[in-house]
């Protein structure tokens, strides 16, 4: 009776169906979730006003990405150490506060992720490590980690060198150019050739190529976290009518499409040794020495017996760690030689550095060079405190937390702003200055440890560190050792959006000059 009268609802009015529709949707959640216990709890908790249904919606009624990723900034702030809020019907708890932190990230009952976080991480890498159930995310975990041990990374240098190297050539179109230009593509260009050449073993350079994978790659990231913004969208049924979904298929197809040849190139290299008869337009094998020992290597031989880790899984950790490794670490080195930019004294003392460790003009950067790069590291501190690759990360609780006076219920949706975290004006003096000093062995001594949390932290953090820091130290080395930044950017205007990573509208826009060296 009452699906026939919601049929003819849709179809003679789609807008009271859609609303009917959202109606049902929500008494099931409700339904089906600890939600009444969860509200009773969360209600003495601080927080903005929230109305049945809605949530805070209407807080963000009429206003721009920008507008709405500063109201949170500010709503968290306002409401420190922890804040309760619906996002429409969906209860959240935010947590900014380094104790109650450190509480969520190493409790064992904090480490699944919420619905609201796996639903878009589903859509861009489906169930991988970044959202998959516990269960899942440790049997899968323990395998991909055997592809980032130091004796593996080293393995990596050399492609990282290289892609490097040809960022630079690349760059020299810009050279001397008065008009400011985003160099973050550049950037993630090369850092898409590095993880692939060095992770999968596979070169689907990208840099050289006039290849789609990066912009349906980078389309399929404003679409699905659009839905974040617009959250009517996060309801597939109504997602699917939109005008972004045919654009979205097609980006997501073209993403599974480059999965699906890279990890058939491994298999042709590991059953056909150099033999280049299975080559495409835009994905080529690379010499045998370096793709011996390749992640993708390792998962193919650790995971060929196990009935968990399927074709499917496979093809869902190739595009995650294509996406973790060239995204958010990019987007890093996109801020970090904007605020080089702007700071021009800062970018001197990092090149002094750099001479003082590689002397010899002419000399490539070696490994060894890197735990010498003791200021640059700090300067990469900084920036990423200022500007965290991921400005929020969620979980849901399996079981009661308690941070104080306040209980938060098992099923609740906790969020941890970074970003918050980093500004902090308790823990940071004058937050808003970049100021690597911050970052000296003296004055990192007594700072909370959950305080920092450029990669997260706890047992599900991010499983790329080593990668990350070895990949931004040579393509900073590489670039600084050439040329010199300039920007006519106020920093202190800076418009941004939550998006996979913390998405600095108008781009990283900054302009070349040779670099003069004493």
């Amino acid at each position: 009776m009452f699906l026939k009268l919601f049929l003819n609802c849709f179809q003679n009015n789609s807008q009271i169906g859609l609303v009917l529709l959202v109606l049902v949707i929500v008494l099931i959640y409700m339904y089906n979730t600890n939600y009444l216990r969860i509200v009773y709890y969360l209600s003495k908790i601080p927080g903005p006003k929230s109305y049945p249904i809605i949530g805070v919606a209407y807080l963000v009624i009429g206003k721009t990405h920008a507008e709405i990723t500063q109201l949170v900034i500010d709503m968290i702030n306002k409401f420190s150490p922890i804040l309760k809020a619906y996002l429409g019907p969906i209860p959240l708890v935010c947590v900014s506060s380094p104790e109650y932190v450190r509480e969520i990230l190493t409790n064992h009952h904090g480490l699944e992720k919420p619905w609201l976080m796996t639903h878009i991480a589903v859509d861009v890498a489906g169930d991988s490590i970044l959202s998959a159930q516990v269960p899942k995310w440790k049997h899968n975990r323990s395998k991909i980690v055997r592809g980032f041990t130091p004796n593996i990374l080293k393995t990596y240098f050399k492609v990282m060198i290289e892609s490097s190297l040809l960022l630079s050539k690349k760059l020299e179109d810009k050279l001397n150019d008065s008009k400011s230009f985003d160099i973050l593509e550049y950037l993630s260009k090369a850092a898409m050739d590095s993880v692939a050449r060095s992770t999968m073993g596979v070169n689907v350079n990208v840099q050289d190529s006039g290849s789609t994978f990066y912009g349906a790659m980078q389309s399929m990231f404003h679409i699905a976290f659009d839905r974040i913004y617009s959250p009517w969208k996060l309801l597939d049924v109504i997602f699917r009518l939109s005008q972004d979904f045919p654009r979205f298929s097609q980006d997501k197809k073209a993403v599974i499409e480059l999965a699906e040849k890279i990890i058939s190139e491994k298999r042709y290299q590991k059953t056909c040794i150099n033999n280049n008869d299975n080559k495409s337009d835009n994905i080529e094998t690379i010499d045998k020495e370096l793709s011996e020992k390749s992640l993708l290597d390792i998962l193919l031989e650790v995971t060929k017996n196990d009935p968990l880790f399927d074709d499917q899984q496979l093809k869902d950790e190739v595009i995650f760690m294509i996406i973790a490794g060239f995204e958010t670490t990019a987007n890093a080195l996109g801020y970090v030689l904007l605020n080089l930019a702007v700071h021009q004294d800062i970018q001197n003392k990092v090149c002094e550095e750099l001479f003082q460790v590689v002397d010899d003009f002419d000399r490539k950067i070696h490994l060894d060079d890197l735990p010498q790069l003791k200021y640059m590291e700090m300067v990469i501190k900084e920036s990423m405190r200022l500007h965290p690759t991921i400005p929020l990360i969620a979980r849901k609780l399996t079981r009661d937390i308690k941070f104080d006076e306040y209980l938060v219920p098992d099923g609740t949706t906790v969020v941890i702003p970074i970003i918050c975290l980093h500004r902090n004006e308790n823990i940071w003096t004058d937050p808003l200055k970049f100021d690597p000093e911050r970052f000296t062995p003296e004055n990192s001594k007594n700072r909370h440890p959950y305080a920092f949390l450029p990669f997260s932290a706890g047992p599900r953090n991010c499983v790329g560190i080593r990668y990350a820091w070895m990949f931004m130290k040579v393509v900073l080395a590489t670039l600084l050792s050439r040329y010199e930044f300039h920007t006519d950017v106020d920093v202190n205007k800076l418009e941004h959006e939550f998006a996979l990573s913390l998405k600095l509208l108008g781009g990283h826009q900054v302009r070349i000059t040779p670099r003069r060296r004493n």
